[in-house]
């Protein structure tokens, strides 16, 4: 075979291989719509459902080990989708649910050097919270002390979006229990209804099996308790959520997002 025969055929090969997976990252691009166009359905009743009910679930975040801001309030519930328009056609790509955690009482701190000041300024930033900063400084203009004060609201969202390339879909949850980011990866046919039924679960503060489901996430023990510890362990046992209803450990054959339609259609308009 000649060198010229020799790099068509490669060629070839290689536009084969092109063209498959293509084709089966249009298979996965449809199939991560099809997911999350129920989803976005489910997920809109319930905070319809939640924003009438409002169950009470309170919330602790840890800026740092002494430090916390207690006695947050989880609610403002909302649903949105980002989509891609195709041929006229759109295509679920996202779905991300939003929830705010507000208090009464604002939390001050000091830190006595400018590195220390920078780092707090960082985290407080990076996690979207709302702060005051009066600086100290030096005869030079260098800071060498700072007062913050941070205002009781974290915002928590959750963000379910589709990986077509890789038939994957990864669900973000974002100061949901603790302040930062957690992502959760999911093969497209292993998020289902009982999958956000255990979503929700975490969410409202109850207990769940949510880490522990789908191949890719490590077995763990469920944490259903609603103030965390500064530096909780992997297998620190935890206590029952403080919510506006007793845990059931018995299994709710309608599931939790039935049940709270149930409570919606029984609640005088």
């Amino acid at each position: 075979m000649s060198l010229l025969d020799d790099l068509k055929n490669q060629a070839e090969v290689l536009r084969k291989r092109q063209l498959s997976g293509s084709t089966l990252q249009d298979h996965y691009f449809r199939e991560i719509h099809e997911r999350l166009k129920v989803i976005y359905g489910q997920l809109l009743e319930l905070t319809n459902s939640l924003n009438t009910i409002r169950p009470e679930v309170i919330r602790y975040y840890y800026i740092e080990p002494s430090t916390v801001l207690e006695d947050l309030r989880q609610g403002d519930y909302a649903v949105s989708a980002r989509r891609k328009s195709i041929d006229y056609v759109d295509f679920f790509e996202e779905v991300l649910l939003r929830a705010r955690c507000t208090g009464s009482t604002s939390l001050r701190l000091e830190k006595n050097s400018e590195a220390l000041v920078s780092r707090m300024r960082e985290l407080l930033w990076s996690n979207s919270l709302k702060f005051d900063l009066r600086e100290q400084r030096t005869d030079r203009g260098y800071v060498h002390a700072g007062a913050f004060t941070i205002e009781p609201e974290v915002p928590v969202s959750i963000l379910i979006r589709g990986v077509a390339d890789k038939g994957h879909i990864v669900i973000v949850t974002r100061n949901l229990e603790k302040l930062g980011e957690v992502t959760y990866t999911y093969e497209i046919d292993e998020v289902d209804t009982p999958l956000i039924e255990e979503l929700t679960k975490l969410l409202l503060g109850k207990t769940n099996q949510f880490r522990s489901m789908g191949k890719h996430q490590q077995p763990v023990r469920s944490a259903g308790r609603i103030r965390p510890e500064p530096e909780p362990g992997p297998d620190l046992e935890l206590e029952p959520p403080v919510v506006g209803a007793p845990v059931d450990d018995e299994p709710d054959r309608k599931g939790l997002l039935g049940s709270l339609k149930s409570l919606l259609r029984r609640k005088p308009g």
